[in-house]
């Protein structure tokens, strides 16, 4: 079964993205800080890493960055508040099937 990772601060919209890939067969991992998304990537594989733009001591970009460059195999998005939960959920779908690059 595929792993996403979702990093972001505010548990109930961590959750809520975690419900809706569930929902579409991911296994989903949840990070709360940069700090604890760092410490995830090492101890798994994952297919996708979404990060909340907003994110208290980092920069969103620096993580999805340095994520990169630890697993460059892996497809890392920020993402805003804005952006609805089915277009996440859609793009790592579309990353699992080969549908789209990412």
């Amino acid at each position: 079964m595929p792993s996403v990772l979702v990093v972001n601060e505010i548990a109930s919209e961590r959750e809520e993205l975690a419900r809706a890939l569930e929902a579409e067969g991911f296994q989903v991992v949840q990070a709360e800080s940069a700090e604890s998304a760092i410490r995830v990537i090492w101890e798994g594989s994952f297919l996708v890493v979404f990060i909340a733009s907003i994110l208290t001591g980092t920069n969103a970009t620096q993580l999805s960055e340095q994520i990169r460059q630890m697993a460059p195999e892996v497809e890392a998005f920020v993402h805003g508040k804005n952006d609805s939960k089915a277009h996440l959920v859609r793009k790592a779908v579309d990353i699992r099937d080969g549908v789209a690059a990412a």
